[in-house]
């Protein structure tokens, strides 16, 4: 009893307490969950690049890429239900919006959720791809970001090399 009383009055209860709501705290984190439509808007920097190709050779080798990098897709539509474009008023493009699942990166105090949007567009033999990418990290406010270079870089780059491979 005396060493409990000495280690109350040395602020030890309050240590512990200190101690065991951060683990706690730790511990609840990993379980919150975020709401994320599946269509991401117009980015104001988006990720493209141009492949001399078929519409469905860029579509094939786009499903190919993202299944081997981890992504699996969710969704295909037709881009033109969510956003306007002149691309998509019948004067002979073909577009497709192929929306990936959300993946949760677990990190140790919280996790990520990230997803993407690949955007085909073709006229003829020539493909525009563009990647558009969010990731939203919910701690005590809410991240929101809409940048990872090296990851969709690194989908363009192996697009690129299937496609030419």
């Amino acid at each position: 009893m005396e060493k409990f009383a000495k280690n109350i009055s040395r602020g030890g209860l309050l240590k512990d307490c200190f101690v065991a709501s951060l683990l706690a705290m730790a511990l609840l984190s990993g379980c919150a969950s975020v709401q994320m439509s599946g269509y991401i808007s117009r980015a104001d920097h988006p990720y493209e690049r141009k492949f001399y190709a078929s519409f469905e050779k860029v579509v094939g080798s786009t499903v190919y890429v993202l299944k081997k990098k981890g992504w699996s897709v969710d969704s295909e539509a037709d881009p033109a239900i969510y956003e306007r474009d002149d691309r998509y008023e019948n004067n002979g493009y073909q577009n497709l919006l192929i929306m990936t699942s959300i993946k949760e990166n677990y990190r140790v105090l919280y996790s990520t959720f990230t997803h993407l949007n690949v955007f085909v567009h073709s006229l003829g033999n020539t493909c525009t791809v563009e990647i558009r990418y969010e990731a939203q990290t919910p701690l005590i406010k809410h991240f929101v970001s809409v940048r990872n270079d090296q990851v969709v870089q690194g989908i363009l780059d192996a697009l690129e090399q299937d496609i030419n491979g």
